[in-house]
């Protein structure tokens, strides 16, 4: 097994690698940017956001101590990597290495580039290239462990197949969510975790939850939708599939009958202000903002999604946000403007799905 200095010494290596795709300067930078655009559906200016604000470069003493305890140990790990947020390629390759001495990446066949980048970038530098490929396949052996990004239907795939004695580590599905009880600036700041990568992150948030009466709150949102047109100005969307787009259709034609809903060229805004129950909107820059009166409505409203709350963004700390955070204690819970920027203290969802 490989010791703390060591294990150290690979993770910046890791970050030193991904520190050349940021960097538009140099030539797997340049790479990065020209190949990205079209395996991960977004904009050439949505590629430019992520590398240059979203993959991780540096980290903190105590984010690295926090990530070695978190990555655990194995004599060889098999990553499974997703395709919704081209940059977590970083941290899970961050987290392998801490944990191994030999890491097998597979990428996703819909995005193959930022694996592929990384790990040139790798061998041509000196962090851990030796022992670190990307493959086909995995094919773990009793011991190894599988780290798996993605769906469940995924992770419970790779989970059935693992020969017994390997340890599938699942990290799946998620959205995050905001609470407010006012403006505040709210609304550009979180229009700046809306917009990356389309809103596919598991750490994307996709419901706000407004405490307070429907007069700010229905303010809120055309205040929302005037930052997510200006964001569209600087870092248009980029294509939807076609389950997006149906899915996209269904929001809008739902909140248009049972609720308030304003439609921009490349977002959308639902307004609920007496909900029953929360809708999820569908990723592609959708806002569902409901209206609650008190702490226990929060918890009622979400008590549903509680399993897949993954982040919980806030200006501040009162009771409302307190009420979310009991609910989902291993939730993120970062300031807005900060949900799609967690720290490098370990895998970015913080669960473990066995």
């Amino acid at each position: 097994m490989l010791g703390e200095d060591e294990r150290k010494r690979r993770v910046n290596g890791v970050l030193s690698a991904a520190s050349r795709l940021a960097d538009p300067g140099d030539p797997l930078g340049r790479e990065a940017r020209a190949r990205l655009p079209a395996v991960t559906g977004l904009s050439p200016q949505g590629v430019q956001l992520g590398l240059v604000r979203h993959v991780e470069t540096a980290v903190s003493d105590g984010e690295m101590k926090l990530l070695l305890s978190r990555a655990g140990t194995a004599p060889h790990v098999h990553v499974v990597l997703s395709a919704n947020v081209f940059v977590g390629a970083v941290r899970a390759l961050a987290i392998a290495v801490a944990a191994a001495p030999r890491v097998s990446v597979r990428s996703s066949r819909r995005e193959a580039v930022m694996a592929d980048l990384l790990v040139r970038a790798l061998a041509e530098g000196e962090g851990p290239s030796a022992g670190v490929d990307v493959v086909g396949a995995v094919d773990p052996k009793p011991g190894d462990a599988v780290h798996v990004y993605g769906r469940r239907e995924s992770i419970d795939a790779v989970a059935r197949a693992a020969p017994a004695g390997v340890r599938v580590r699942g990290h799946g599905p998620g959205f995050g969510i905001a609470i407010l009880d006012s403006d505040g600036g709210a609304a550009e700041r979180l229009s700046w975790d809306v917009v990356p990568f389309d809103q596919r992150g598991c750490l994307s948030p996709r419901i706000v939850i407004f405490c307070g009466p429907s007069g700010p709150a229905k303010a809120f949102c055309m205040r929302l939708a005037a930052e997510l047109g200006a964001r569209e100005a600087d870092v248009p969307r980029g294509r939807l599939d076609e389950e997006e787009i149906a899915s996209a259709t269904l929001y809008r034609e739902t909140m248009r009958a049972a609720g308030y809903h304003i439609d921009g060229d490349s977002f959308a805004i639902g307004f609920d202000p007496s909900p029953r129950q929360l809708l999820l909107p569908p990723t592609g820059r959708h806002v569902h903002v409901a209206c609650a009166g008190s702490p226990g409505d929060v918890t009622a409203l979400l008590e549903p999604f509680r399993s897949g709350i993954t982040a919980i963004g806030a200006l501040g700390r009162g009771p409302a946000v307190q009420a979310a955070i009991a609910l989902a204690p291993r939730a993120r819970s970062p300031a807005l403007g900060q949900m799609q920027r967690p720290p490098l203290d370990g895998p970015i969802d913080l669960r473990d799905v066995e």
